[in-house]
């Protein structure tokens, strides 16, 4: 385990130098690429007529959202009741003198579901299970998002040596709506009696 930190260490650091040489010359920008120390963003503006393609079922894809955020806040409490009764287990056992031995299932590298770092989750395969899990979670913002006629700006990935996650982006205004301050002129009247009164009082000090 030692020398497998010693490897990776070595690796992420001349990886971190080799994006700050690369932000500094501004190749990265040329390529849409943007960097927040190590971790890049990748955009890419391809595969639009894709997602117009599959937005076109629109009914499908409200149904599927509609299910999918109750499904989501089950699936949210479900896990959370889980851990809960992971610590009152935990708790119990140390009372009780009954906790189970260490073996390399409870290793601390096997906790985490990192590829790689977890001798259960090879790299390779955990990786491309991670690329799709992120590709069908941020197509499925972008769909959505064609699907209520918002446009999608750009797709990518973050990219801190290994991929970290994805996103989706939207057009901000079609999302939000613009940020405008508008000032009416019966507003405007208001404000300059308020600031004559505030004159006048302290002129009467």
């Amino acid at each position: 385990m030692l020398n497998y930190i010693d490897f990776l260490l070595p690796l992420f650091l001349f990886y971190w130098l080799v994006v700050m040489v690369l932000d500094r010359r501004g190749i990265l920008n040329k390529h849409n690429i943007t960097a927040y120390g190590p971790i890049l963003m990748i955009r890419t503006t391809k595969g639009q007529g894709f997602l117009d393609r599959l937005a076109v079922h629109k009914r499908f894809w409200r149904t599927f959202a509609n299910i999918g955020l109750p499904a989501m806040l089950i699936g949210m409490l479900v896990m959370f009741l889980f851990i809960l009764l992971i610590d009152y287990s935990l708790i119990t056992s140390f009372e009780t003198q009954t906790v189970p031995p260490p073996t390399k299932f409870n290793e601390p590298r096997n906790l985490f579901l990192i590829p790689g770092l977890n001798e259960y989750i090879p790299l390779l395969w955990g990786t491309i299970a991670l690329m799709v899990t992120l590709m069908v979670h941020e197509f499925s913002h972008a769909i959505l998002c064609k699907v209520e006629g918002i446009k999608v700006k750009s797709m990518g990935i973050l990219l801190a040596l290994v991929p970290i996650g994805g996103f989706a982006e939207p057009d901000e205004e079609q999302l939000l709506g613009k940020k405008e301050e508008k000032i009416t002129e019966e507003e405007t009247k208001q404000c300059s009696l308020l600031s004559l009164r505030s004159l006048q009082r302290e002129a009467n000090v």
